[in-house]
């Protein structure tokens, strides 16, 4: 297997999982330090911390994830197993490493699991469409 393609199947959640760790490693309060606040019209102050960037770039795998899983490549069964990792990797985080145990953690996870689901779901579904059914029935 070539680099570049052993690169395009490591589900990228697993990376933005693994920066949540590093953070949380950081410092008990990173994930939640603000890296923005801004004025609304409505006079409110919108705050927005690490913890969300690192959720809205979950986001973002998770499309790209999914746009991955409707290409039906022998290497596909790889991806899948790998998120699969990804998202047991991220449960047993959440419930054994107190830095994991956040509601920014769960999410993240969730989107793992999303991920796994998905995939599995638009392969099958693929799979599906590519088999040709005929009646071939003797008369």
């Amino acid at each position: 297997m070539k680099l570049n393609q052993f690169l395009r199947e490591i589900p990228l959640i697993g990376l933005v999982a693994l920066a949540y760790f590093l953070v949380a490693l950081a410092g008990a309060e990173v994930p939640a330090r603000p890296l923005l606040t801004l004025g609304l019209p409505s006079g409110a102050a919108w705050t927005f911390t690490t913890g969300e960037l690192l959720l809205l770039v979950g986001l973002a795998a998770l499309y790209i994830e999914i746009y991955k899983a409707t290409h039906t490549m022998r290497s596909t069964v790889l991806d899948h197993i790998l998120s699969l990792g990804v998202f047991i990797a991220c449960l047993i985080g959440f419930l054994l490493a107190p830095a994991l145990g956040t509601s920014t953690f769960l999410l993240i996870m969730v989107l793992s699991l999303l991920d796994v689901i998905a995939g599995f779901t638009v392969t099958i579904s693929s799979a599906r469409r590519d088999i040709a059914y005929t009646d071939e029935r003797p008369r």
